[in-house]
């Protein structure tokens, strides 16, 4: 009996000390969101590459925000317009992926006929 005891004590002593391995693995990116969020931090009115749909190009300010005004009506993505010389544009969505915003532009390219997606410099979007 003593014997079965101390073989089952030994048993229990030898397979409790098998090492486990533990694997943490980070996503892809992780780096570089967490500098982004730095250098948000450091400087509240830095940029990052990112996506806009531009929906109106025209020399007429009533025109682009009447434009405007329609797609707000339809849609809740930001929307402005913006004055470089010599015409007004309304630019639509603040993407930092161009799947994203590729989505957005599928939806309204049949309203808006004029619609292109345009690389720009937009502020970092916040965490939550």
């Amino acid at each position: 009996m003593k014997i079965k005891m101390f073989l089952g004590f030994l048993s229990l002593l030898y397979f409790s000390q098998t090492q486990a391995q533990v694997v943490v693995s980070k996503p892809d990116g992780l780096d570089g969101l967490l500098a982004s969020r730095v250098a948000q931090r450091k400087n509240p009115d830095a940029t990052t590459k990112g996506y806009h749909i531009l929906i109106f190009n025209g020399d007429s300010r009533s025109r682009a925000e009447g434009v405007k005004v329609k797609f707000d009506a339809e849609y809740r993505y930001f929307s402005e317009v913006v004055w470089d010389e010599p015409n007004f544009k309304v630019y639509v969505g603040l993407f930092v992926s161009k799947f994203e915003c590729m989505k957005l532009y599928d939806g309204i390219k049949g309203r808006f006929q004029t619609a292109i997606v345009v690389n720009a410099k937009i502020p970092y979007q916040p965490l939550f």
